[in-house]
């Protein structure tokens, strides 16, 4: 994007006409999120005889990197919504965007399983 600042200046019997032509870049680069630790990850439900144990669910994280902005994991909101007591299948979402507005998301899969 190409600026055009235009300013006069008035002295004595003279104008000076001064044209300033500004590029800017735009930062259109969405950062990079990295998932850590093991994706998709197998999660236990316990059984041991009439016993069940329920173990809650402790997510490894992710980080983010940008161009621009360099480090910005500490902006990654995570959404976890896995249920430890019923089977199935599950998705933590990391989402994270950076001063320029760019977007990027990120996803880690969790399966809950029964483990005897």
């Amino acid at each position: 994007m190409v600026y055009r600042i235009i300013k006069t200046v008035l002295a004595i019997n003279i104008s000076f006409i001064f044209i300033f032509l500004i590029s800017c870049n735009k930062d259109s680069t969405p950062p990079e999120i990295t998932v850590l630790g093991s994706n998709p990850v197998l999660h236990c439900i316990v059984q041991m005889n009439d016993t069940v144990i329920y173990i809650d669910y402790i997510d490894a994280g992710a980080t983010a990197l940008d161009e621009e902005d360099g480090d910005i994991t500490d902006k990654i909101n995570t959404t976890i919504n896995v249920n430890v007591k019923q089977v199935g299948i599950y998705t933590v979402l990391y989402s994270v965007e950076d001063k320029a507005g760019n977007s990027a998301t990120a996803t880690r899969t969790v399966e809950v399983i029964y483990c005897k």
